[in-house]
């Protein structure tokens, strides 16, 4: 799913028209309570994921929703429903084919399992095939597109071990499975994390190894007699670059760091010398002792000094690779804090994707989190790092002010934004810190029907 366009609707419970023009970026549906916004989310979901049970257990006489995908370009669904309640529906991709059935002695709550056999229908395989958008509904669990067969991962053994531990505490009121679920989704990102850093660290102890045998060209490279006041200057920035790319490959040891400063030590106290004596030398323009062995010292030790910077710009490329790796992650921790500040809270994620929340002087886990918290840290993690979710599409939000502090509605839609900014974003609300002056992008939800 690329972007939602139009969706109408007619008899929506015998009274209610709808009629939707989304913009492509970022449409407000808003109405008073019974204006009918949370119903036409749930027949916009319905007709694209497909599901049965809202179109037969919501009251209409035609629906209509055109969009885009990836895939596919334009397309447009249509359903109706006559006197006798037969639901019909039809799909553009499929122009010559149409799905139809009988509701009248129909268990409702069974329509969906009770259908299986007709998955196999041209118009629901159609709809099947469109990445449906990604929901989040007033009981606050994120509906995500159903993944192709050819696209879906494996369940790792803590994926698993979760399915299961869902299944036992499916009535217990305290048991989250949203937190579980967002849980997955960070342990997966993270570990794709590790092995892009992993062939980072690779490369990187590959090039020093390969650097030992580099042959420097005297036609090009020469020896400088005196060190310049540039290089004077860098030299011990240069050691810590070097120094904290060895710590993030954990090679930096005690005699390592012993033995390092040592070595920069006397090179700088060799610089010092050739600076402070340069300019003082003796009749007949002769060095004195003194900086006559400083000069040797840095003759002899120039190759050195010189691997030392090619080992610096490679330490310096390494850090610029391994910060594009961690930058998704780091944005979203950088972005969930900004509102997790606020009630003194902090998140961290380690390497291995655990979640830490600080609090003053305790650590705890997601379960601290209270209940607007908890809906902001599992939609950003969903946008920001759900590596299931396609990089643009539809993100819908049924009443996305609730358990929001108001200053968190006036963030909100700024941060989905920043998490995943080629959403198309359709929110139903009628908070007004929500739309945040937006008026231009409101859409009434729907109209009293003429008799």
């Amino acid at each position: 799913m690329k972007t939602l366009r139009k969706f109408t609707a007619t008899g929506v419970f015998d009274y209610l028209r709808m009629d939707l023009v989304l913009n492509e970026k970022l449409p407000f549906l808003y109405g008073l309570n019974g204006s009918g916004k949370t119903t036409a989310l749930k027949l916009i979901m319905a007709l694209l994921e497909p599901s049965l049970e809202p179109l037969a257990r919501i009251p209409f006489k035609r629906l209509e929703l055109q969009g885009t995908t990836h895939k596919h370009g334009d397309f447009t669904v249509v359903a109706t429903k006559d006197k006798a309640s037969d639901l019909e529906l039809r799909c553009s991709l499929v122009p010559n084919d149409s799905f139809s059935m009988m509701l009248d002695g129909v268990d409702i709550d069974e329509i969906d399992r009770q259908s299986r056999e007709t998955r196999q229908n041209p118009v629901l395989t159609a709809l099947s095939d469109i990445a449906s958008p990604i929901f989040l509904g007033i009981d606050r669990r994120f509906r995500t597109p159903r993944m192709p067969v050819h696209r879906r991962r494996s369940p790792s053994p803590r994926q698993i071990a979760f399915e299961f531990q869902r299944e036992r505490n499916l009535e217990d009121p305290s048991f989250d499975p949203g937190l579980g679920e967002v849980a997955f989704v960070i342990e997966d990102f993270t570990s794709q994390l590790r092995r892009r850093q992993s062939f980072i660290d690779d490369q990187f102890r590959k090039q020093i190894l390969l650097d030992s045998f580099a042959y420097v060209d005297p036609t090009t490279h020469g020896f400088g007699f005196e060190p310049s006041e540039e290089m004077f200057q860098a030299f011990r920035g240069k050691r810590t670059a070097i120094m904290h790319t060895l710590e993030s490959l954990e090679l930096a040891s005690e005699e390592f760091e012993k033995r390092s400063e040592e070595f920069f030590t006397t090179i700088e106290n060799v610089i010092g010398t050739i600076r402070r004596l340069t300019g003082k030398r003796g009749r007949g323009g002769e060095p004195s002792k003194e900086l006559s062995e400083a000069l040797t010292a840095w003759f002899v030790n120039q190759s050195q000094v010189d691997r030392i910077d090619r080992l610096f710009d490679l330490a310096n490329k390494y850090q610029a690779d391994q910060e594009l790796v961690l930058r998704p992650l780091n944005d979203f921790v950088e972005l969930i804090n900004r509102f997790f500040t606020q009630t003194g809270k902090e998140v961290s994620i380690d390497r291995a994707g655990k979640v830490r929340i600080r609090m003053k002087k305790k650590t705890t886990s997601l379960q601290a989190l209270s209940s607007g918290e908890r809906q902001m840290f599992i939609m950003l993690a969903h946008l920001s790092l759900n590596r299931s979710l396609l990089k643009d599409g539809v993100f819908i939000v049924d009443e996305p002010e609730l358990s929001l502090h108001m200053a968190w509605q006036d963030m909100f839609v700024g941060a989905v934004e920043a998490a995943n900014p080629k959403l198309q974003i359709i929110l139903a609300t009628h908070a007004p810190a929500i739309i945040g002056g937006r008026d231009s992008l409101c859409i009434p939800v729907s109209s009293v029907e003429e008799e």
